[in-house]
């Protein structure tokens, strides 16, 4: 049993160390690269399977230079309002997490930027990760 425990113990040290790989090679939230229109491509997390969404289906998130946000979904207005970013928030072992807020909330989710790509939320916990490709 103690042989069984220490292997899992190390498999999930292992599966840390890849994550912090993956995070430093993200670009910084505050730069004005986020400052486009992105597309969603692939969504995942509750109790749905993963999400593959087609090329021109209308659900996007434009974020502007002046801190505020607009989401589409089939081109029609669903939310808009205020963002903010709290660059390197907390550490994920060597690597930093970027959190963005909607709307002066307390609450947040984690924000991943690479070159075009996007990636809002987390499916652990049952949480809601989005995807998004630059438009």
């Amino acid at each position: 049993m103690k042989r069984i425990a220490f292997v899992l113990f190390v498999a999930l040290i292992a599966a840390g160390c890849r994550k912090d790989k993956i995070i430093k090679k993200t670009t910084p939230a505050t730069s004005t690269a986020l400052f486009a229109k992105w597309e969603l491509w692939y969504q995942d997390g509750g109790l749905q399977p993963g999400i593959y969404f087609a090329p021109g289906s209308g659900n996007i998130v434009q974020f502007n230079a002046d801190s505020t946000y607009v989401f589409y979904q089939k081109a029609v207005v669903i939310k808009q309002g205020t963002f903010h970013i709290q660059e390197n928030a907390y550490s994920l072992g060597a690597g930093k997490v970027a959190y963005i807020y909607f709307d002066h909330s307390t609450t947040s989710e984690p924000l991943q930027l690479k070159k075009d790509t996007l990636i809002i939320g987390t499916n652990i916990a049952d949480g809601l990760l989005s995807i998004y490709l630059k438009k």
